[in-house]
């Protein structure tokens, strides 16, 4: 194998890659990444087993071939050259990045102890959508979901199509978001969908997207896997095994009060009285006697307390709620609207939040119980 490669090209690979190298001790191949030539393309492939990325890159094709490098010190050394023009060479069992002031040889692994890289086969369930619209719903979706080992269902996040309509979701049963997309904003040829993306896969994908503007992602499902897939990128990941709790139930189909209010007002009132919360994270939400505003209340026995009033317009009964800061702030944080509405039933009931711009979209979050 010989290639010549544009310094930029393989760093970008090396990025793209990085977040699915393996780490496991007791598979250190599993550190090395896969060099290869496919089809007149020079292909980068890393694996933990879990998740798979590979990444095509253009470049000069010598000689064609395969084998496996360290990651670590391959990325270090393409990150430092300083000359744009790389030769990389496969001399006998070593790896040779070569430049005009550079040479090094590094140690291959036999490229057959590299895992087989899983694909989807039949094609039949795919998506297509914009670059810049998954990245838009992913990034807000993820703030909800979280790691558990007890309870890997919600470990992941939830997407579904059904009745032409793609839905993401995710929930860690504290607080949860749901966002749908009408027919208009991506392509389908699927059946229904119902399945539960792993959350490290959803960060991966954030992670190998956030440097693209435009363009469009295809994703492919099977009964076990998800497969995305840019121009250049193929990310490959299993699926978590389950089924995601059933959540529409606690999202509320009635309110008795609704609160409209500024979003960035109260973002800021929480920023601020915050810092009088104590162990608990606890502040309080409270509609003022005149109904005209609401109160955020913070107080801790060994700081102090402090309010902040922020104008509301209400309709319906004056409330009384506790919040954890950190789930009340991160359900504010995803929209970009001015105004949201606060919809609220009993004091132990969940909370749903919402941008008034944006129909589709909902985040929920339960109260402190007293």
């Amino acid at each position: 194998m010989k290639l010549i490669i544009l310094k930029t090209n393989l760093v970008d690979a090396l990025n793209a890659v990085e977040g699915s190298v393996g780490d496991n001790t007791n598979l250190p191949i599993l550190k090395n990444i896969l060099l290869s030539t496919e089809d007149n393309k020079i292909i980068l492939t890393s694996t933990n087993l879990e998740i798979a990325v590979k990444y095509s890159i253009p470049g000069k094709i010598v000689e064609t071939g395969i084998l496996t490098v360290p990651f670590g010190i391959f990325s270090n050394i393409a990150k430092n050259l300083t000359s744009e023009r790389v030769t990389l060479e496969k001399q006998g069992k070593n790896f040779v990045v070569t430049t005009d002031n550079y040479e090094a040889s590094l140690r291959s692994q036999d490229p057959k102890d590299f895992p087989i890289i899983p694909t989807i086969q039949n094609k039949k369930n795919s998506i297509r959508i914009g670059v810049n619209l998954l990245k838009g719903i992913l990034s807000r979706v993820v703030v909800a979901a979280q790691y558990s080992d007890v309870r890997p269902e919600i470990s992941g996040v939830f997407l579904s199509y059904k009745d032409k309509k793609l839905t993401l979701v995710a929930t860690d049963s504290f607080r949860l978001v749901e966002i749908s997309l009408n027919p208009g904003d991506f392509e389908a040829d699927t059946d229904d969908i119902a399945v539960i993306i792993p959350l490290k896969t959803a960060l991966e994908i954030l992670r190998s997207l956030a440097a693209r503007d435009g363009g469009e992602v295809s994703v492919f499902i099977d009964p076990n896997q998800v497969l995305f897939q840019t121009e250049s990128e193929t990310l490959i990941s299993r699926l978590i095994d389950g089924s995601f709790p059933d959540y529409q139930a606690i999202i509320p189909k009635q309110i008795k009060s609704e609160a409209t209010l500024s979003r960035e007002e109260l973002l800021n009132a929480v920023k601020i009285t915050k810092v009088f919360a104590g162990r608990a994270n606890d502040i309080t939400l409270k509609v003022g006697e005149n109904k005209k505003s609401l109160e955020i209340f913070a107080a801790d026995s060994a700081l102090g307390e402090n309010q902040y009033k922020v104008p509301i317009k209400l309709k319906g009964e004056k409330f009384s709620l506790g919040f954890n800061w950190r789930y009340l702030f991160d359900g504010l944080k995803i929209w970009s609207g001015e105004e949201i509405t606060l919809g609220v039933n009993e004091p132990d009931r969940p909370v749903l939040v919402r941008n008034t711009t944006e129909p589709n979209a909902l985040y929920v979050v339960m109260p402190i119980k007293s």
